[in-house]
């Protein structure tokens, strides 16, 4: 092969591989160093819920408690999103809380070109390294003037030209096989997380063909043109089309389609909606009011002090579910925004297999748009849980009146379980990149069509 002839690309080689090696020390350890503390910041929480001192139930649960991400093997090669969304969040009455220290807003603007990863560097390096295996393979044979030699043998072209595309995916299927194995090895060891063997086989496919289509594109356009120099500079605009033109404008679009509101604007809205009611009538004072005389006319008393129940308790629930009731609804609009987003930027694909891999990498990573909405609901599934316990233990086990005289039992905070967040398996993920997938092996059916056409004529047409 032509890299073995070549010092110039045995070199790149060698920097490919030590970039591939840096990517996965500095992912690995930054995972391992996250991981830990999550694990200790989770316990810390939960011994601090624990041992906070007997207060009133509203009090103890504005004490609040924190959700941390559960890390997840895959994590160590594909950060996905998880690097711009945050880890933790603040669980307490009244509000759901923005996702606290993601990576990003540590990190300086260059971040927005790509968290350094594996992932990374099979999506954007690997097709640079195809590229520099497969420009001159063919074109390189006819300038030397062995490709009719070959041909005089007996044989075919079309051969020939599968024949180098099957040698440049094979040195790449190695590498992307032994690749995937220590980074596995390398979370167990250090990260601590579940081994999910059905993720990683994922992975090593939509990788595979992912390196078949750049395979198949470096030597039909090495067929194709006769100029060495030419057929570089094609490959590379085509890479540069794949991997930065296309994702970015596919981006643009999305967003000028399905337009998001900014933090402010959608903090202001929930918090107007839970002041007037949703439909803009309807007051905190009034549904509280309305409330009360509901209230006093099923149990037929004249005072909420003669309700067989703390009014108080009751009336933080009902305020406590209807603030529940409007993020709902806002939340949803947002996450049905971003759904749509992500759908327009996925049938961008057809243009770029960037787009479907990097889709189908960080779903097979539980680090997709899904994953992150999953934990969000998981969390506040939680927050509604333990603050509707706290007002449930006002109402029923204290007086009216008392707000600043009852105290909590100590086996009270205790009842309250701890936190548990689920990871997916890959068959969760799978459902919400169906066009990912079926694009992805539409440009391996399309490319392999094209070789097969490609080998009915002869370099010399």
């Amino acid at each position: 092969m032509q890299w073995q002839r070549d010092r110039h690309i045995r070199w790149a080689i060698i920097a490919f591989l030590l970039f591939g090696i840096i990517a996965l020390w500095h992912q690995v350890s930054y995972q391992a160093n996250l991981s830990a503390d999550r694990m200790n910041a989770q316990q810390a929480s939960r011994r601090e819920w624990l041992s906070q001192e007997l207060k009133h139930p509203h009090m103890a649960a504005h004490f609040g408690n924190y959700a941390y991400k559960k890390p997840y093997m895959l994590h160590c090669f594909d950060p996905g999103l998880s690097i711009y969304m945050g880890t933790s969040v603040y669980m307490e009455p009244h509000r759901q809380n923005d996702f606290l220290f993601s990576k990003s807003q540590e990190s300086d603007s260059g971040i927005r070109f790509g968290w350094l990863s594996p992932a990374l560097v099979c999506q954007l390096i690997i097709p640079l390294l195809i590229i520099l295996l497969s420009f001159n393979t063919v074109n390189g044979e006819m300038k030397r003037g062995t490709l009719p030699l070959l041909l005089s043998q007996g044989m075919s072209f079309r051969k020939i030209l599968f024949a180098k595309t099957f040698a440049v995916f094979m040195l790449l299927e190695i590498f992307l096989t032994a690749y995937l194995v220590v980074i596995v090895f390398a979370a167990l060891l250090f990260v601590k997380a579940n081994v999910d063997v059905s993720a990683a086989l994922y992975i090593w496919v939509i990788y595979s063909l992912y390196g078949l289509c750049w395979s198949m594109i470096g030597i039909s356009v090495s067929s194709k043109i006769k100029n060495i120099g030419s057929s570089l500079s094609v490959l590379l605009l085509i890479w540069m089309f794949s991997t930065i033109l296309i994702p970015r404008i596919s981006a643009n679009v999305a967003e000028n389609l399905y337009d998001v509101d900014t933090n402010y604007s959608f903090k202001k809205q929930i918090a107007e909606d839970i002041e007037k009611g949703l439909d803009g009538h309807d007051s905190k004072s009034e549904r509280a009011q309305r409330i009360e005389q509901s209230l006093l006319a099923q149990y037929k008393v004249d005072s909420i002090q003669k309700l067989p129940f703390n009014f108080e308790g009751y009336i933080m629930q009902q305020s406590e579910e209807y603030s529940s009731k409007v993020y709902d609804i806002h939340f949803q609009k947002l996450f049905d925004a971003l759904d749509h987003q992500k759908t327009v930027q996925a049938w961008f694909a057809l243009l770029s297999p960037y787009i479907a891999v990097r889709n189908l990498s960080m779903a097979a990573s539980n680090a997709s748009l899904e994953s992150e909405i999953d934990f969000q609901r998981q969390a506040e599934k939680y927050r509604r849980g333990f603050v509707q316990d706290m007002n449930n233990d006002m109402m029923n086990n204290s007086a009216y009146g008392t707000f600043f005289t009852y105290r909590l039992k100590a086996d009270q905070y205790s009842a309250i379980h701890d936190l548990q967040i689920d990871n997916h398996g890959l068959s969760w993920s799978l459902p919400h990149v169906l066009v990912e997938n079926s694009l992805l092996l539409l440009w391996t059916l399309v490319l392999l069509v094209v070789l097969v056409a490609m080998g009915h004529k002869t370099f010399y047409h």
